[in-house]
C-alpha cells in the first residue's frame, strides 16, 4: 500500500474539497444565524452529546474514556461516510450539513467572549486536524455517490463511453490508504482532544 496515488488524486478532488468546505461553511452559518428555526433538531443533538459527556465525566479516568469514545466515534463515522456515499452521496451531504449547523448553533449559545474562548480552547487544538479530515471523508463519499449516479446514467450509452464505472473502481482502490490516513489523523486528533483540549476547557 502506498499513499502516493492518493496524494496525487487529491489534486483531482480539489473541486469536491471546495464544495464540502462551502457546504460546511454555509451550514455553519445556518446554525449560527437561524438557530431558532432549527433549534428542535439541533438541541436534540446537543443534548445527546451532553449526556455522553456527563456520563464520561463520572467515570474513573475520564480522559481515557474521552479518548476512546471520541476516536471510535469519529473514525467509525468517517470511514462509514465514505462508503455510505455509494448511496448516491446523500449521507455525506447530510453529515456535512448537520455538523456545520451543530457547530454554528453551539457558538450562538455563548457570549462573544466565551464564543472566542470556546473556539480557541475547545475546538481549535484538535479541530485543526479533525475538521479537515472529516471534510475529506465527506468529499470522497460525495465523489463515490456522484460516480454511482454517472454509472447508472451511462448504462444507456455505448460501453466504450462508460467511463464512470472505471473511475469508480479507481476511487474504490484508493479507499484503503485513505482510511489508514483518516484513522491515523483522527487518532492524533483524539489524543489532542482528550489531553490538551480537555485541559484547556477545564482551566
Amino acid at each position: 500500500m502506498t499513499f502516493k496515488p492518493l496524494l496525487h488524486h487529491f489534486k483531482e478532488m480539489k473541486h469536491y474539497f471546495i464544495v464540502v468546505v462551502l457546504v460546511f461553511a454555509f451550514s455553519f452559518y445556518l446554525g449560527w444565524s437561524n438557530s431558532s428555526q432549527f433549534s428542535h433538531f439541533l438541541e436534540g443533538q446537543i443534548q445527546g452529546l451532553k449526556s455522553i459527556s456527563q456520563s464520561l465525566s463520572n467515570k474513573d479516568n475520564p480522559q481515557i474514556w474521552y479518548f476512546v469514545i471520541i476516536f471510535l466515534n469519529n473514525a467509525i463515522k468517517s470511514v462509514l461516510i465514505i462508503f455510505l456515499g455509494l448511496l448516491f452521496g446523500i449521507l455525506p451531504l447530510f453529515m456535512l450539513v448537520a455538523n456545520g449547523m451543530i457547530l454554528g448553533y453551539v457558538l450562538t449559545l455563548q457570549t462573544h467572549e466565551s464564543a472566542l474562548s470556546a473556539v480557541l480552547k475547545g475546538i481549535l487544538p484538535h479541530g485543526i486536524i479533525e475538521i479537515p479530515v472529516i471534510l475529506i471523508a465527506c468529499a470522497y463519499g460525495l465523489k463515490l455517490g456522484l460516480l454511482v449516479w454517472k454509472s447508472g446514467l451511462q448504462l444507456f450509452v455505448p460501453v466504450k463511453l462508460r467511463t464512470a464505472s472505471i473511475e469508480l473502481k479507481k476511487v474504490m482502490s484508493l479507499t484503503k490508504p485513505l482510511i489508514v490516513a483518516i484513522v491515523a489523523l483522527l487518532l492524533l486528533a483524539a489524543i489532542i482532544e482528550s489531553t490538551l483540549t480537555y485541559w484547556l476547557v477545564h482551566l
